[in-house]
């Protein structure tokens, strides 16, 4: 996966998935369609942390930037994989995010005292559907942001699960949805 090239090597992973009862094309579409920034809890959750949200891609185009906000799109492989970055000291007020960072910047990134994160949306054909999951991998750097990341964490994760399970689930009730 393509998110294994971004980050192979990684302190905290959290992953969550759900059974899509579409096909594949369906669930990437509604995928590429969905509007996470409609959902209360990501739009609160996230705003809290200074993170923006935006929406996905234009369902017609596999080409156009995606507008995923704060976080900067990584690889984008059509119906199997879209993986995104962020970079930063996540643990303070502001989240320390580090914008304006390239995906090849993104890549060299290894700066004392920060972390970066990697996130992915995954699919797979599955019994009666599609499998769609994601993963949060964080990767923090030097001894003192570790620990840091590592306190931040125990706090953040159950919100940041809660923040990827509405996200799946508002891709599973479009791509669900019979057709028009």
């Amino acid at each position: 996966m393509a998110i294994d090239e971004w980050l192979p090597q990684y302190q905290v992973c959290s992953c969550h998935s759900v059974l899509v009862r579409a096909s594949v094309e369906k669930t990437y579409a509604a995928l590429k369609h969905a509007n996470f920034s409609d959902l209360p809890i990501v739009r609160g959750l996230m705003r809290l942390r200074g993170y923006r949200i935006g929406h996905g891609r234009n369902p017609e185009s596999d080409t156009q930037p995606i507008g995923y906000g704060s976080f900067l799109e990584l690889a984008m492989i059509p119906q199997r994989e879209i993986v995104l970055g962020i970079a930063g000291r996540f643990w303070r007020p502001d989240g320390g995010i580090v914008r304006g960072l390239t995906p090849a910047e993104f890549g060299d990134f290894h700066r004392e005292g920060h972390a970066r994160a990697v996130w992915n949306f995954s699919l797979a054909p599955a019994d009666g559907g599609t499998q769609l999951g994601t993963e949060t991998r964080v990767q923090a750097f030097g001894r003192s942001a570790t620990m840091k990341f590592r306190m931040y964490w125990i706090f953040v994760r159950p919100f940041s699960g809660m923040i990827r399970n509405a996200m799946l689930n508002q891709v599973k009730r479009i791509a669900e949805q019979p057709a028009a």
